[in-house]
Parts: C-alpha cells; structure tokens; sequence
C-alpha cells in the first residue's frame, strides 16, 4: 500500500535526522583550518573550540590562547565575545530546538509501530500526524537558517582571523544532511495526514497492515453473502435490493382486469367482459 511506503519512508528519515543532528551537534569540526598552513586558529564546534596561539585583536596583554577547552570554559571568559557573537549564539539555540524537534518527530514515529501505543496516541490519527509533520518540518527549517547564517558569517574576518584558511567540516555537513532528512521525513508524514483524513471523511478509517486489509475484505465477503442469501422481497432497499413498500403507499401501476372505479380515472388495463362499456357522455358515478 501507499500509505506503508509512505511510513516506512519517514521512519527511516526520521531515525537518520535525529541521528545526523546529534552527531553534528556534539561533534567540535564545523569549521576548521586548514593543515598544511599555520592558523592561530584550529576547530570550532557550537560547543568546543581549539585554538593555536589565538591572539585576541587590540588585546594589550598579548595573551595567546593554546588547547582545546569547553567553549563555556573560564579560560575564553576574557575573549567569550569573540568567540560568541550574538550570531553564534541564535545558532546554538537554533540547533537545540532543532534537535529537540527531531528526537519528537523520531521519538512520535516509532509510537505509530507498536500496536497499544498507537490505540492511545493516535486516536485521531490525522491530526497526531499533522503534529509529527509540523515537529519535523519546523527543524528542517531550522536547520536550512543555521547552515545559511553560519556559512555567510564564518567568512567574517572579525570572527576569525584569516578565513581563507579555513573551511566549513563534516560536522556542518550531517547538520545540513539532517536537515534534509527532517523535510523528507515530514513531507511523507504530512502526505499520510492527507490521506487519513480524508479517509475519514470519506466513512473509511483506512487500514494499516495487510492482516487488518484481509480481515475488512473477509468482512466484506460474509457481508455480501448474507445479503445474497436473503430473499428479495426481505432485502433492505439500500442494499440495492428490491423490498416491498408498506401498505397504503404502493406506487401507481397498470391493474389489467379491474374495471375504473373514479370519475375522469385514466385506466390502463382492459376491462374484463362482464363490465358494462359506458356510453357517450355517459358519467362514471
């Protein structure tokens, strides 16, 4: 079935987006410098930095920093603002909600498997689903203004020295590839929303798995041999069937035999041979 691609489709994309922004996420290699050339400057991630005799700039100290320290760590305290601008800092928060849409949107797809979790969740299944598509969708996006703000401001020579020398890494990568992910994944949700409620609409809640498609058709079938077996007369009229209208509203049909009983009646039938044939204008009552 349609609606079984669909799933398996958005599960899979669901698990490898949240699994592609964790990842790029925890991992210190979005924008690095490159080995062969010296850089004051080594890797820089949302949450751990390496530097190599980073001088602040106008710094009348001097002081170079060496290592690889926590990004929050007292040793940047003096250079926390030229490490973090307020650009750097929307990108922090950006990818947290984005990381906690896609283990939502992750966590709301694997609930649809296991039978008793669907029965309590997905009560009303389109719009759980409409949900889901807007957890996923919503961290696609987020996704799309992280990797745009950082590419354009990582060129920012005030950020880093000598951005020539560096490049974004693989980090920056799986968080644009989840991304990806996240809108493949909440495209082929939002589609199943679609369906379903217009299934419901429609008087057809729709069916999930093949064993509840054979069980409905085996319904069907048993429902359609009962209504064969009933006499024609008995049959409900709304099974197309032919039933016999109650007594007093019978339809007008031609009666053959039966002699008219109003005045100026239009007859159908043959008068039997013992009616008497009225004369010329000659009344019925």
């Amino acid at each position: 079935m349609a609606t079984e691609k669909l799933f398996k489709i958005a599960f899979i994309t669901a698990i490898a987006a949240f699994i592609t922004m964790f990842v790029g996420f925890a991992s210190p290699y979005w924008y690095k410098s490159w080995t062969r050339v010296f850089s004051p400057f080594g890797t820089v991630g949302l949450w751990h930095v390496c530097l190599n005799g980073f001088i602040k700039p106008r710094d009348p100290v001097m002081k170079s920093y060496v290592g690889c320290w926590w990004i929050h760590s007292t040793e940047f305290s003096d250079i926390e603002h030229s490490l973090q601008p307020v650009w750097f800092r929307f990108v922090q928060a950006f990818s947290i909600i984005a990381l906690f849409g896609d283990l939502l949107g992750m966590i709301f797809t694997l609930l649809y498997i296991p039978e008793s979790p669907r029965q309590h969740l997905y009560k009303h299944r389109p719009r759980m689903f409409f949900i889901n598509s807007a957890l996923l969708l919503g961290s696609a996006f987020l996704v799309f203004l992280i990797a745009l703000v950082f590419a354009e401001m990582s060129n920012d020579s005030t950020w880093m020295p000598r951005p020539w020398m560096n490049y974004l890494s693989w980090s920056y990568g799986l968080v644009v590839l989840s991304g990806f992910c996240s809108a493949l994944s909440g495209m082929c949700v939002f589609l199943l929303a679609l369906i379903f409620q217009d299934k419901e609409e429609n008087g057809d809640p729709g069916v999930t798995s093949a064993a509840e498609l054979n069980a409905k058709r085996r319904e069907l079938e048993k429902q359609d041999e009962a209504m064969r077996a009933q006499p024609l007369d008995t049959m409900p009229s709304q099974y197309g069937g032919y039933s016999r209208p109650p007594y007093g509203q019978q339809q007008d049909r031609p009666d053959y035999g039966k002699a008219p009983s109003v005045a100026g009646s239009r007859t159908y039938g043959i008068a039997p041979p013992t009616a008497q044939k009225p004369r010329v204008g000659e009344s019925f009552v």
